[in-house]
């Protein structure tokens, strides 16, 4: 999509917005499932399959922030999300996340979490940004192959590194919040 940038840096801003805007998530208190204010977060794939990108915000006026302390950062996620139930949803998760806090004992439901434990920052904010590695190796193959329109563009058909594989279903948790999101 062409637009009237001005500088390079206008272009690549342009360019990470809407590219990081599929891999937004929105944060809610984990207990009552509020929006917590100025929280947001972004769960992106890496070039290395096995690794994920994160990227969150908790102010410290979200009162679920602990000064000094170190919180865990977590990225979970259900391999099979069509054997979720969804008996309990989680409290805040949009109408459309078919899973939910029942499901992450049921193992027909390839329930993981990959958590780094992080520091929080003297003014009582969360703001890091980190990569998880994938503790579960099994679970790397997490990318879609893209189909060959024609043998002549083999190259394209190969794995296209970086795209989270749709079936699958993520949270972000951490700091008492979990988000949501594609991710």
């Amino acid at each position: 999509m062409s637009d009237d940038d001005d500088t390079v840096k206008d272009m690549v801003t342009d360019f990470f917005e809407a590219e990081y805007s599929r891999y937004a998530f929105t944060m809610v208190n984990e207990t009552t499932g509020e929006p917590i204010e100025g929280a947001g977060a972004i769960v992106a794939p890496t070039f290395s399959r096995d690794k994920t990108l994160v990227g969150v915000f908790i102010p410290a006026t979200s009162g679920l922030a602990n000064v000094g302390a170190t919180v865990n950062v977590s990225v979970c996620e259900f391999a099979y999300p069509e054997e979720c139930l969804n008996a309990e949803p989680y409290p805040g998760a949009p109408d459309s996340y078919v899973c939910g806090i029942s499901d992450e004992t049921r193992s027909e439901t390839g329930f993981d979490c990959d958590t780094l434990e992080v520091p929080m920052e003297a003014d009582g904010d969360l703001s890091v940004e980190v990569e998880i590695d994938e503790d579960d190796e099994s679970l790397a193959d997490d990318y879609v192959d893209a189909p060959s329109p024609s043998p002549s563009r083999k190259l394209l058909a190969r794995a296209r590194i970086g795209r989270a594989n749709p079936a699958r279903s993520r949270t972000l948790r951490t700091a008492g919040t979990r988000g949501f999101g594609r991710g």
